[in-house]
């Protein structure tokens, strides 16, 4: 055990933490052939576990030939959050981390947060804008919360790789609005000097999943100019290549796709 928060000491208290997460009941969110995503309650309080069980040696060499990076376990996940926390961006509390074993391809660990209560995912939130839009200031305001998020991961070398509006959380009981929490993080890339390929990645994942919520061009523009700091007439000619790359990616995603929802 790497950490472990004093709220769930008990509940591991001389046991193998792997076999009591495997033995728990839960409402299952996401299963995979290596992970496992569930809620559970332990003394009245709900919490997410992350636990997986070693991706194998074949998705690993996958990801390689493709160029991509493997994602071994939740240390990961547990790096991300910890990034997020120095920068001040609002995101999981971590309760219980663990890893265990040298190889890579059979490596076992898992990751435990506390539910974020009371939120509403922006896909929820925005999914009637085009016929029930909210008033111009909250508006603005979400749109420019979510490209400052999203400008301060980039420009700290931070890719979310997963960066759609249903991770991004609204806290419905904040005395401030709008307070967002960014989640799922299992596969953000953290690199110093990082690639624009992942940035336009990012942001044309985001554009993807607004595309059916009525945002406006003049919206557009607000989020280019908030994420970009700059002018208009700097953010049309100097980062039109950027923003072409963005567009493209994002329509081609809606093509393959469909709708975000």
């Amino acid at each position: 055990m790497e950490y472990l928060n004093e709220d769930l000491k008990q509940l591991f208290k001389d046991s193998d933490p792997y076999l009591v997460l495997a033995n728990m009941k839960g409402k299952i969110y996401r299963q995979v052939k290596a992970r496992k995503t569930f809620q559970f309650e332990y003394n009245e309080k709900r919490y997410f576990a992350k636990v997986h069980t070693g991706v194998g040696w074949l998705e690993i060499i996958k990801n390689i030939l493709q160029l991509k990076i493997p994602i071994l376990g939740a240390k990961n996940e547990w790096r991300a959050i910890e990034a997020l926390h120095k920068l001040s961006l609002a995101t999981m509390k971590i309760v219980a981390y663990g890893e265990r074993g040298f190889n890579p391809a059979k490596k076992q660990s898992f990751i435990i947060t506390e539910e974020l209560q009371n939120t509403i995912s922006l896909e929820d939130y925005c999914l009637d804008w085009k016929v029930n839009s909210p008033n111009s200031k909250d508006r603005k305001l979400i749109i420019d919360q979510v490209a400052t998020i999203a400008r301060t991961l980039h420009d700290n070398g931070i890719c979310h790789r997963d960066f759609y509006l249903c991770h991004f959380l609204l806290h419905k009981d904040s005395s401030s609005f709008p307070k967002l929490s960014l989640i799922d993080l299992h596969r953000a890339l953290i690199n110093e000097n990082l690639a624009q390929r992942w940035i336009v990645k990012d942001i044309a994942g985001l554009y993807y999943s607004s595309m059916e919520i009525g945002l406006s061009r003049r919206d557009l523009l607000r989020f280019a100019l908030k994420y970009g700091k700059k002018t208009t007439k700097l953010s049309l000619r100097q980062n039109r290549l950027f923003w072409d790359q963005v567009d493209r990616r994002a329509k081609t995603m809606y093509r393959k796709l469909g709708p975000a929802r």
